[in-house]
This record gives C-alpha cells, structure tokens and sequence, in this order.
C-alpha cells in the first residue's frame, strides 16, 4: 500500500462502523455505531470509583454503569431520551432508561456488541517484510 492510499485511509478514519441488533425478548431493533478510544476511555473514566483509604488508593470499574454509558453513546436507534420514554419510566435521561428497561443480560450482550464496532477483540495481521 503507498503513502498517499494509508493517508486517504487515516482521512476517512472518521466514519465509524455500525450495526443493527434484535432485542428478541423486546422484538426491536438496536442500531449501534462504534466509538472512538477517546471516547471510550472517557466513558470509563466516568465509571470508575476511586476511593483512599488510609493511604491505599484503589479503583474498581462498576461494569454495568460502563455498560449502559457505552449503550448510550453508541445508541443511534431507538433514542432512548425520547420524553415519552423518560416519563413512563420516570427517569431522569436514556441512561436510567436503558437500566429499566434491558436485563442484566442484554446490557452485557449490547455492551459487548458496542466494544466489538469499537475495535476490541480484534486480530491485527502482521506485515511481513
């Protein structure tokens, strides 16, 4: 590959991937798109505790709140901040609403997906020279 076509490549690196899932259990379609590491390292920032005690520093992940954050930054389809939504459930934004809505399982299931489009669990090919 030249310099000039890696470059076009690294020049269209900002359309990221999707794909649409089936909830069965709810019978709808989830349309998800991948994000940037910027984002997911933000995301995870957000959900991580940190606590000190006597001079121990720890920080623990709370994984289903990472979860419903990456939910809800990948979520293109349905809007899950739609007003009616917020108001059956009685909630204050799409996060609390993915929380009521979705079981455990299908958090993970969605979580895993979003990482998936975000470039995890990805076989990089090794160039041989």
């Amino acid at each position: 590959m030249m310099d000039d076509q890696i470059l076009q490549k690294l020049l269209d690196a900002d359309r990221l991937p999707e794909k649409t899932v089936t909830l069965p259990r709810l019978g709808i379609p989830v349309t998800l798109r991948g994000l940037t590491g910027k984002q997911v390292y933000l995301l995870r920032e957000r959900c991580t505790e940190r606590s000190d005690r006597r001079g121990q520093k720890s920080e623990r992940l709370d994984e289903e709140q990472f979860n419903v954050a990456l939910i809800a930054a990948a979520t293109v389809s349905p809007n899950w901040g739609d007003s009616r939504l917020l108001a059956k459930y009685e909630a204050s934004g799409g996060e609390e609403v993915i929380k009521r809505i979705l079981l455990a399982g299908e958090l993970s299931a969605l979580g895993d997906e979003v990482l998936d489009l975000s470039g995890f669990n990805t076989q990089l090919d090794e160039v041989k020279n």
